[in-house]
């Protein structure tokens, strides 16, 4: 049986680079190979607002960026595994993230790629696809992130499932980490205690506070705490309301994902 692998999800060559720094930190913290892969989106994967078809054109346009895309991706990661030393192997797809994810549902142990908003249009359901087709833990880069990684984490504490899966999925990362803080938005201080009794066994020397919203969304003030903390990962649960809910009204995860400024760890 093949061992499992980090999937380093290419949708692009912006934020690539970063990926693929992270992805390296990763794969030696959990001793696990790379792999990466690239979807070239077809006519037929892409529909735009307001229209039912793509035009001649369009088609056209979309079809030479794509190639465009791969030949530069192609270069990018080529010159990346030269300069690194690191080997990988690089699939290549025609069609969409969304169902060439399904592909790595039982052979990737978690997946990296870049912030789904700084995408080009047909490649931005590739962080939904990554979450909901494979169900894996998921690390989001954004695509101007310059810092290290997993050596301050912060924990936004939410007694939920998603954010439990996210403790167990991370705990290499976490237990590795030199400082861990658990950070609670608008919630009274009792719940800290469910905080301390789940990561007291990984990261013994976590700290724990309560921040109070002063009327503002949860996932700003959690990212002005991490800011201020200079925290280089955000662990959290996704989509804790259900995926459905958080498309209808968005939810912290739905805004921490569209707003973080740092690598985000998460779980659905």
């Amino acid at each position: 049986m093949e061992s499992k692998f980090i999937l380093v999800l290419l949708a692009s060559t912006t934020g690539a680079t970063q990926c693929l720094r992270i992805a390296s930190v990763m794969s030696e913290r959990l001793g696990q190979k790379l792999r990466l892969a690239h979807v070239q989106i077809g006519p037929r994967s892409i529909l735009l607002p307001s229209q039912e078809q793509l035009s001649e054109y369009e088609v056209e346009h979309l079809v030479e960026r794509e190639q465009a895309e791969t030949d530069k991706l192609r270069e990018l990661v080529s010159d990346w595994t030269r300069a690194s030393g690191i080997s990988v192997e690089f699939d290549l797809y025609k069609g969409d993230e969304w169902r060439v994810m399904r592909h790595y549902r039982n052979t990737a142990s978690m997946v990296v790629l870049t912030a789904p908003h700084s995408q080009p249009v047909g490649h931005r359901e590739a962080l939904r696809a990554a979450l909901l087709r494979t169900r894996h833990p998921v690390v989001m880069v954004p695509p101007a992130w310059d810092g290290g990684f997993g050596r301050r984490l912060m924990v936004g504490w939410w007694d939920v499932p998603p954010l439990r899966r996210a403790l167990v999925a991370f705990q290499p990362f976490i237990a590795a980490a030199e400082q861990v803080e658990a950070v609670s938005v608008g919630q009274d201080e009792s719940v800290l205690e469910g905080a301390r009794a789940a990561l007291a066994p990984i990261a013994a020397g976590a700290s724990y506070r309560v921040v109070a919203s002063d009327g503002r969304r949860t996932a700003q003030v959690l990212l002005d705490a991490a800011s201020a903390y200079r925290a280089d990962g955000l662990v959290m649960g996704a989509f804790r309301r259900g995926e459905i809910l958080n498309w209808l009204a968005r939810g912290t995860s739905t805004q921490l994902i569209q707003s973080s400024s740092l690598p985000l760890l998460m779980h659905p």
